[in-house]
């Protein structure tokens, strides 16, 4: 019985808990990494909920089929329910107007934080309590995990929403998230730009109307950067365009879906 004890608080202290301060609370959901490297840092939303503690029991239920590795509740507790060293099953698949980088599944390349918000459209907004325990986590995260980028998400890595991956069914995902002062709070940047995707497929025009030349096309669902609105022709009620983060045309706001809501134009 004492060697059975002993080995169960090995297996603990190797697959358990990581995170200092941390509630485990182990899911058994999760696979491995299959010889993959943590490129980036998904963020969430649970979409309803009262408690990180109960989020990570519902993990723990045969039922959910999903994990994260983290979980920050709106008082500032933090749970962890899967090791970093494996893949939790939080991202779900790769739909279309995905961002480019994702070719491999999502979970074998990220970890994964759930956020408590008790509305089910995810529109909470993150407390204070909340938000301070989010970036310590990330900040810790990214210290065990260097493979990290401590920036917006590109191919090369970073932090990104879930809505990166599955921008149709979860463009929601994490909903309302204090980006700017995230990135702020972790290296000073003030990233990110504002950020959406295109409610439909879109022409870019060279100038903020549809008599102008088309000089490009945004698919469907796609994410896209921008990094100016415009007034511009009227589009069913809405008089903004938004110019490209590259500099190379316009949208119609009309169809612009923002993710992001930094920085306060955006919206």
């Amino acid at each position: 019985m004492k060697l059975l004890l002993l080995l169960c608080l090995a297996v603990t202290f190797v697959y358990g808990q990581q995170d200092p301060g941390a509630i485990w609370i182990p899911s058994p959901h999760y696979n491995s990494r299959n010889g993959y490297s943590v490129k980036w840092l998904i963020v969430h939303g649970t979409a309803g909920g009262s408690s990180a503690v109960a989020i990570g029991e519902w993990f723990q239920n045969p039922a959910s089929q999903a994990s994260t590795h983290y979980v920050v509740g709106q008082d500032g507790t933090v749970v962890q329910c899967v090791n970093e060293g494996w893949a939790a099953w939080g991202n779900g698949v790769v739909e279309g107007g995905s961002d480019s980088w994702w070719g491999v599944n999502p979970n074998w390349v990220s970890i994964s934080i759930e956020h408590v918000k008790s509305n089910t459209d995810n529109s909470n907004e993150l407390t204070g309590p909340q938000a301070a325990a989010s970036f310590n986590l990330i900040r810790n995260i990214i210290a065990r995990n260097p493979g990290i980028r401590m920036a917006y998400a590109n191919g090369d890595g970073g932090i990104t929403g879930h809505f990166s991956m599955s921008p149709q069914s979860r463009a929601r995902c994490p909903g309302p998230f204090p980006w700017e002062q995230m990135f702020n709070d972790l290296n000073g940047s003030g990233q990110p730009t504002c950020m959406g995707s295109a409610t439909t497929a879109l022409n870019i025009r060279a100038e903020p109307n549809t008599n102008s030349a088309i000089v490009g096309g945004v698919p469907m669902h796609n994410v896209v950067n921008v990094r100016a609105k415009v007034l511009g022709e009227d589009i069913l009620g809405n008089p903004y365009w938004m110019q490209l983060h590259d500099g190379s045309g316009f949208i119609a706001a009309y169809y612009f879906n923002v993710h992001i809501t930094q920085p306060g134009w955006c919206y």
